[in-house]
Parts: structure tokens; sequence; C-alpha cells
């Protein structure tokens, strides 16, 4: 088994501390929501409801400035809660009944800075709790926030960090320049922000008779923010979330393959934990920075399951780190050391994919959102190779909207993109808990996919919804070089239902 000795002084601390802010949290939300001395008969008749349900908020920071990565980088970005639902339908409507209220905070709005966190917190904030719910299985998580411009007479926070934003509301975000823009919301949005199904990791959420229950809700801030043309933002969450416990972290440390050294400092050391989709592709569950200096990282909390770890670097002299996969690491573990190969060759730096995305109705053109990743095949279980989705580097322009626009082809909306990438084949082991073999990387051609999901916050609007590109643009495989830039085969979709934008 691996031993806390392998991780920097003061690593054991950390995930102490990490049992520690669980535990206190747990206890927090029991004083706060029970009360008298909760006596056998008290406990008893409680046997027909749930016990406490204790709903917490968390939010990897990948986009924090300085040093953030993506096109857009943030020093803050705020949301305000009013409401959590559930329901055991997932093809409940807002408006339906059988609704059950998880937090209400109506009265009292919860004004959330999604950027606050470390990368070593794992509670960003306890939303509430509440007892007496009914048992069943929760297939429907729903979170409202408080809409910009609120009815006379509604609940807002006080005092609101967005009060000098461009646009006014209560939904803001703060680019590393200093300028506070408003976060546009959609009709979608003030409705509830649907987490269905899929999003709930390891299926729904099971409340029992008499027994308590710690759900997380994951905001992705850094995957949720659209740049408009106009100069505003909007937001377009992407949330996940799942039951957690006092051991649902995995953890590990990042090293130069073939020593026991952290990268030179200060790395931009990016790691996702993975779960496999329904259509084949291993798709970011959660995503952290590691620590520049040591290379420890851990992500907290995590839904209980496996999780595929994916890693990738710049280092402090600009050396990149090609992608390193773990497969089938369980929540409650300590990996030990994840090895980093770095570039070689005449240019070190990341390789580069760009390409255009075009979107239209049966009317015409047809503006949508897009979620757009980079591909990699590696040797998973069994030998069977999976696509895994690569951390990105620099400006990468991973979420963006087509526009309608006398540049794009006649009757189309257009987005262009553009993926700074690792520009070797992947480093993939399946985890051991004696250790884990990695088997070197596949030497040769270095091909990529580009993947493409479009959807209205949590639903799809296109259909398919999905659609990936192994092409470059004219024919062949879509291969990738240190330093050089190629240009994917343009992905069109069809049947598209217009997103309006605010």
């Amino acid at each position: 088994m691996h031993s806390f000795n392998r991780f920097p002084k003061g690593w054991a601390m950390k995930r102490f501390k990490l049992f520690l802010l669980l535990a206190a949290v747990t206890a927090a939300a029991m004083a706060a929501g029970c009360s008298g001395g909760g006596s056998d008969e008290e406990a008893s008749a409680q046997q027909g409801t749930a016990g406490l349900v204790t709903t917490t908020l968390s939010d990897p920071p990948t986009c924090k400035g300085p040093g953030g990565v993506g096109e857009s980088t943030f020093n803050h970005v705020w949301v305000t809660v009013t409401l959590v639902r559930a329901h055991i339908s997932d093809e409940a409507d807002q408006g339906d009944g059988g609704w059950v209220t998880l937090v209400d905070l109506r009265d009292q709005p919860k004004q959330i800075d999604l950027l606050s966190a470390s990368d070593t917190q794992c509670v960003l904030t306890v939303l509430g709790s509440t007892t007496g719910l009914a048992p069943g299985d929760y297939q429907q998580i729903r979170l409202h926030l408080l809409e910009n411009d609120p009815a006379p007479g509604l609940a807002v926070p006080q005092p609101n960090a967005c009060a000098q934003a461009s646009g006014g509301g209560f939904n803001c975000a703060e680019t590393t320049a200093g300028e506070l823009k408003t976060l546009e919301l959609s009709s979608q949005d003030k409705t509830g922000i649907k987490i269905p199904p899929g999003r709930i990791a390891g299926g729904p959420i099971r409340l029992e008779a008499g027994k308590s229950a710690d759900i997380n809700i994951d905001f992705n801030a850094c995957r949720s923010i659209v740049s408009q043309g106009n100069g505003k933002l909007r937001l377009k969450p992407t949330l996940s979330a799942g039951e957690v416990s006092v051991q649902s972290s995995i953890s590990g440390r990042v090293v130069v393959r073939g020593t026991a050294s952290p990268l030179p400092a200060p790395a931009t050391i990016v790691v996702y934990a993975e779960q496999l989709g329904a259509d084949g592709v291993d798709r970011v569950v959660a995503e952290k920075f590691a620590d520049p200096e040591d290379g420890s990282f851990i992500f907290c909390p995590l839904a209980a399951g496996t999780y595929d770890l994916v890693v990738a670097a710049i280092d402090g002299n600009g050396v990149t780190y090609n992608a390193t996969v773990t497969f089938g690491v369980p929540v409650g573990t300590d990996v030990g050391s994840i090895p980093l190969e770095p570039e070689i060759g005449d240019s070190q730096a990341p390789a580069a994919i760009q390409g255009r995305v075009t979107s239209q109705s049966a009317s015409g053109p047809a503006p949508i959102d897009l979620s757009i990743s980079p591909l990699q095949d590696a040797s998973g279980p069994g030998g069977t190779d999976v696509a895994v989705t690569i951390p990105l580097f620099g400006a990468s322009t991973g979420t963006i909207s087509t526009v309608a626009d006398p540049a794009c082809p006649a009757g189309t909306a257009c987005a262009d993109y553009v993926l700074e990438v690792p520009a070797s084949n992947p480093l993939a082991g399946n985890y051991l808990a004696s250790g884990t073999v990695y088997a070197g990387p596949a030497l040769g051609p270095v091909p990529y996919s580009v993947d493409a999901v479009a959807f209205n916050g949590t639903e799809p609007n296109c259909s398919p919804q999905n659609l990936t590109t192994h092409q470059i643009e004219g024919g062949g495989a879509l291969e990738v070089a240190a330093g050089a830039s190629v240009t994917a085969e343009t992905l069109v979709f069809m049947n598209c239902t217009e997103v309006v934008q605010p």
C-alpha cells in the first residue's frame, strides 16, 4: 500500500484536515438541523423518512487568474443561490408536482464566490440541511439562482458583490483586468439549473429511511461562462452532483517520469477525474490544478465509484509534459506518484488544433453553445482503447458559441476554436494498490480527435448532439506535432434549436 511518506512534508496533515473539515461539516449540519436530545423514541418515529440530508457546493477553480487555463480567466465568479430541489423522476419539469426541497434560501439568498476555494479545499460552502424527506432514488436535482432583475419584494443578498457590475444584478464575474461583468441568465437558468441522471455520479441519489446523506453539487464555473460577441458574459451552467462521504477523495502527486522529483516550478499541472460516458468517451467529472511547487493534488469530495485520472502539464521552463492516464482509481485512494513524460525534440511547446463549427436549423442559422474537447486513445482495462479527454493548455477555447455572421457559410452560424494540447501519445496504466505500472507512449504519429457537444444548459439542442472528427481539413488523419498548428475538419451541426442570448 502507498504511504504518506511518498508525499511532501505536510501532506498527511492536509489529509487529516480534510477529514476534520468534512467531519465538521456533518457535525455542524446535524447541530443546525436537529434539536432536543434525540431519544430512541424520536429516532424510531423517523424510520419512515430519511435522516439529515446535507447539501454542499464545490468548484474546480482552474480558470482562476493569474495562470488559469482558458481564453477567459477570472479573479472571482459570484452566483446567488436561492433553492435546491430534487425529484425521483428524471422527466419531471420544473413546474410539476413531487419536488422535494433540499435547501431553501429564498428568504436569505446566498451569494457565493465560486473561485474562492483553494485547490486543497474540499467543500466550498454548506448550502443547508433538511430532514423528513421521503426515501427513494432521486434522479434529478435543480439548483435555482436569483434572477439579476428579481421581482419587487424578493429577498436579495446584503451586501451584493455584483452591485457595481456592468449590468448590475446578483450574478457576476471579475476578469483578471479588474472588470466586473454581469453574468446574464437564460430563462432556463431562472427556472432551475437541471442536473439530470447523466450528471449524477454513481446513478440516482438513494435516500434511505432513518439514514443521513451528504450531497455535493459541483458547479464548474470555468466551463459555465460563455463570452458573447457583444462583450457580455452568459452563464451556461455545467453542474454535476453525487452523494459523498468523509472518505470521498482521491489524492496523489505528479512527478517527472523515472524520478521522485516534482516538475520544475512553478508548473501548471492540470488533473482531470473522468468517467466513461454512454457514448464511450471518458468525460471530465472534476478538474484540478496540482500544486505548482510539489505536484500534490486532491479531489474532494467525489461521489462513490471509480475514476480515470488524466494529467498533463507545462513546467516552469515552458516544457510540455504529455498526458498520463491512470485507469480505475477508486474513491478513498492515495494513488502515490503519477509520472509525466516531458516532450523531447527540437520543440517542447504544445501543439495546437484549430477548427470551425457550424450550426443550422431547418430554416437557417441557429446559434448554439458547444463544449469542445481533444481526445486521444489510451490502452485501458483489458487492453481496449478508450478515448480519454486530454487537459488543455494556455488560451484554449474549450467552450464556444456559434453566431450568425457574414463570414460563416451560407445559412449557418459558426465559431472557431483553438485547443493547445500535448504533442505526444499518452502513458497509460491500470491502477494497482501495489504500484501502477505505466506502459510507454506509442511511437510514431500522434493522432487526435476533436469532440464537440451541443447543449442548452444540460439539454441537447441539436440532433445529433455530439460530433467527432478524426480528420484534418481536406482529409487525412488529425495528427499533431510540437510547436505546430493543424486545422481540423469542420464540424457541421444540423437540426439545431437556437439558444436565445440575453
